[in-house]
């Protein structure tokens, strides 16, 4: 499973909370990849979108884009912050983190 967080905007666009992590569930460990499999699972792209209204005023806010490309297709997911659902939300945070892994700045 091959995952993209594209992350865009917020305060100032401040580069480390802004661009593209990318992710391949075969190169994580055995635990990670189960973990952000089981979250991609859990997640549900096609009502996700309703739940992600931005407030008037959120020009700071971060934009995301969440999309996933497996052996069935392809599913992707645009919202803004603060994250209303728990699951999307421990997702991006697993997605993040492990991009701060790979590429420690």
């Amino acid at each position: 499973m091959r995952i993209t967080l594209n992350r865009s905007g917020g305060f100032a666009a401040v580069r480390a909370l802004t661009g593209e992590i990318t992710i391949d569930t075969d190169s994580l460990t055995e635990p990670s990849s189960r973990e952000i499999e089981h979250l991609v699972g859990a997640v549900d792209f096609e009502h996700a979108v309703a739940r992600q209204t931005p407030k008037p005023g959120a020009g700071d806010y971060i934009s995301y884009t969440l999309t996933v490309s497996h052996d069935d297709g392809e599913s992707a997911v645009s919202f803004t912050s603060p994250i209303a659902d728990p699951t999307l939300q421990h997702l991006v945070s697993r997605i993040e983190e492990i991009g701060r892994e790979k590429n420690p700045r």
